[in-house]
């Protein structure tokens, strides 16, 4: 008997559980209904800028540095 109350008490407390989440997701997507869907490009694009301001810097400092290769702070030809 103490198995099927205790079964029981689980299944109340998980759909309770399963209750509240949905009512904050449901408050949540009522608090962000007046924000305008986001684009994916402008995502990607964003992505795309970092990359292409990254792969600038190394190259600019490759150039500048042209003998040096960071392994463990050594200088060339030392």
């Amino acid at each position: 008997m103490i198995i099927v109350v205790t079964v029981i008490a689980v299944v109340v407390a998980i759909a309770a559980v399963l209750v509240v989440v949905e009512v904050q997701n449901r408050r949540r997507r009522r608090a962000l209904a007046h924000l305008e869907p986001t684009d994916p490009a402008i995502g990607a694009r964003a992505v795309a800028d970092a990359e292409h301001a990254r792969s600038t810097a190394e190259g600019l400092s490759k150039s500048a540095h042209p003998g040096l290769t960071g392994g463990a702070g050594m200088t060339p030809g030392a």
